[in-house]
């Protein structure tokens, strides 16, 4: 079973989606509807993306909390309490968009081309499921926020569920997005507003309750 910790890391990571859902849209976006087909074959397309999506980020959950089990052994002590402030960080890092100003690692930029071109060579369906897959491997400093945190679980387990949940946290803002709803070009103004304080909310949300665990004493009941 799941501990409490870990199980609160990735309640926060399900909100960190949802709330930097925007940013997502905004990233992802232009990905997601490139993955997607008109015509009959469109609804099974968006499943595909989304299902490729999710698994993508559960797989490098699972590699990203495995290596957090070496980084804990190294450091020999448990990194699972900063998971809060690692997550902060990540969304304090969305609000400023330093996503733009990344560049993406060797390794990630490689995996990422194999598989857009991988995708180009199959059916709409098959096409939209690979193209899910290579979300993760999108410059931005919301997700590397994540992924440290996956890192910080410690665990394979761990890794898996945090970035399962912060993937299937932005799924609806992504959706609105393929179906076509022009949800950040309507409203510019109030899009620009929500994505800097949507997220910066969200990180004071977790550093409270980060220091709030921290001042409470030992349960003697």
């Amino acid at each position: 079973m799941a501990s409490p910790l870990l199980l609160a890391g990735a309640s926060s990571a399900l909100v960190a989606g949802a709330t930097g859902s925007l940013h997502c849209a905004l990233m992802c976006g232009p990905l997601a509807c490139a993955g997607v087909p008109q015509g009959p074959e469109r609804r099974a397309a968006m499943v595909a993306w989304h299902v490729g999506r999710l698994g993508g980020y559960v797989t490098v959950g699972l590699l990203l909390g495995s290596v957090g089990i070496g980084v804990s052994r190294a450091l020999s002590v448990s990194v699972q309490p900063y998971l809060p402030w690692v997550m902060a960080a990540g969304l304090v890092a969305t609000a400023l968009e330093v996503g733009k100003h990344l560049r993406p690692l060797p390794v990630v930029r490689t995996i990422s081309r194999a598989l857009v071109r991988t995708s180009g060579r199959l059916a709409p369906t098959r096409r939209s499921f690979v193209m899910g897959l290579a979300t993760p491997f999108l410059p931005c400093g919301l997700l590397y926020g994540v992924f440290l945190a996956a890192i910080a679980t410690g665990s394979p387990l761990g890794g898996a569920s945090l970035l399962g949940a912060f993937a299937l946290g932005a799924i609806p803002a992504l959706a609105t997005v393929q179906a076509g709803s022009g949800l950040t070009t309507r409203w510019p103004s109030v899009t620009w507003a929500l994505r800097k304080a949507v997220p910066l909310f969200a990180a004071g949300v977790l550093i409270y309750r980060a220091v709030l665990a921290s001042t409470q004493g030992p349960d003697c009941h």
